[in-house]
Formats: C-alpha cells, structure tokens, sequence
C-alpha cells in the first residue's frame, strides 16, 4: 500500500508556484538543484495522457479475421483441454497446517 505524502502550501512563495505551474502545464519534471546538488525533484501529479490508438483499417479487420483458425493443425484441442483440466487436479501448493 502506497504512504500517503506531506503536503505543502506553497501559497506564500510565488517562485515556486510559478515552477509547478510550469511543471504542470509542460508535463516535464524540473530537478531543484541548491549550491551545486541536486536535492529534489519535482514532477507534475497527474499522468500524461495516453497516446491514442490508431484507427483500425479494413486491413487490419482482415487480417484479423484470416488468423482465425490459425492453429487448427498445429495441437489437439480436445489433448489440450484434457491437459488442462488434469493439471487443475494436481496441486503444487504445500500443505496448509492450522
């Protein structure tokens, strides 16, 4: 579970709410630097935006659609299932002691 941060009003230091607003609005993180080190770093609070997808051609639908079936020879479905359900049967978790 993430701690919660302390916050600070910076309403009294118009410099450093310049520098937020800035952050904010760039989306760019600022590092502060005091006498030759770098002693904080400040970053904007909500996450970039996502990129948005692409929209789908009617190339995309169709290859898409000419996978169906793709692996029709390559496994035994009903071997596969089978498989599957038997190594449902098989635990691989250590005895429970109360």
């Amino acid at each position: 579970m993430a701690t919660e941060l302390k916050s600070i009003d910076i309403g009294r230091l118009p410099e450093l709410v310049r520098l937020a607003c800035e952050v904010k609005e760039t989306r760019e993180p600022r590092v502060l630097r005091w006498e030759g080190e770098d002693i904080a770093i400040l970053v904007p609070v909500k996450p970039a935006a996502r990129p948005r997808r692409r929209a789908r051609s009617k190339a995309d639908y169709e290859a898409f659609l000419s996978s169906a079936g793709g692996w029709r020879d390559l496994i035994d479905a009903e071997k596969l299932i089978e498989d599957i359900y038997e190594s449902r049967r098989i635990s691989s978790r250590p005895p429970v002691e109360l």
